[in-house]
């Protein structure tokens, strides 16, 4: 369980366990994202609506999930998804339409809480759970991107969110790799119907990717038809329909060789030995 200091709130606690695991200062994370204006910097009503949003549900989940190791990823996503938000602002970006951040009316005159509220506390759920703690800079990337992404509908960012809870971090990295096409000159240009043999990581990448296949996030550019692992050809692999989508909600994302060296060293060229 987390100790609050005398006075201090669960929100401030939790965004303190965030901060501590990124690195941050405590003192500029608290100084810029507790009562940080970030209506004043969007200068709308959107701008004002997203910071209370904000600010509501993560006191709420901060006061419900106390745990050391939940406060410090759903921390750790607030931090990043705020900072991310006040940097987008103060480029003159502007935040979707206010209908996302207002009350959702219902029947019997009583209120649901917003769009924006109900997606924050599942990015938050998510990030809880997320045992592969990498995949917390993910979720906080996919709600920064959404609060500015007017042409999404909500109900289908809840479905991606979805998805991103399900696959695994790698799988994401997939997705990711797939979709920015940096790594199509360096893999084989082949499938593996013709391989005797599959080397251990082969077999786990290929039925992740299939995995993707099946959920119609990822495809063959060719139109070839994909009836099993054997018959992916890595170098053919594109994105479509909601893998395209999550792949633009997950960005900026930088690589280096520890994140995509799996993908080299599973697809390599026959003349390639695998990478350290």
């Amino acid at each position: 369980m987390s100790e609050y200091k005398d006075g201090e709130s669960p929100l401030t606690g939790m965004i303190k366990s965030g901060a501590g695991a990124l690195g941050i200062a405590t003192g500029a994370a608290m100084g810029g994202f507790v009562a940080g204006p970030l209506g004043a910097i969007g200068g709308a009503t959107a701008g004002a609506l997203l910071q209370d949003a904000m600010k509501a549900v993560a006191g709420d989940v901060a006061a419900r999930f106390t745990s050391q190791t939940e406060q410090k990823r759903m921390g750790a996503m607030y931090v990043l998804a705020l900072e991310s938000v006040a940097a987008r602002l103060n480029g003159g970006e502007r935040p979707r339409s206010e209908s996302f951040f207002r009350p959702q009316a219902r029947r019997q005159a009583k209120q649901l809480r917003s769009e924006a509220e109900e997606l924050l506390e599942g990015a938050f759920l998510a990030a809880r759970k997320a045992y592969e703690e990498r995949k917390v800079a993910l979720l906080a990337n996919f709600y920064t991107n959404v609060v500015f992404t007017d042409d999404l509908d909500t109900g289908h960012a809840n479905y991606i969110l979805s998805l991103m809870d399900s696959l695994t971090y790698r799988q994401l990295l997939s997705i990711f790799i797939i979709g920015s096409g940096q790594m199509k000159n360096l893999i084989r240009t082949r499938d593996f119907r013709n391989d005797e043999t599959l080397e251990p990581l082969q077999i786990g990448v290929l039925f992740e990717i299939y995995q993707l296949i099946k959920l119609d996030l990822v495809t063959d550019a060719q139109g070839h038809y994909i009836l099993g692992v054997a018959n992916i050809n890595p170098s053919q692999l594109r994105l479509q329909g909601t893998g395209a989508q999550l792949f633009n909600l997950m960005r900026p994302l930088t690589l280096d060789f520890d994140d995509y060296g799996y993908f080299i060293n599973a697809f390599k060229p026959d003349f390639l030995s695998p990478l350290p």
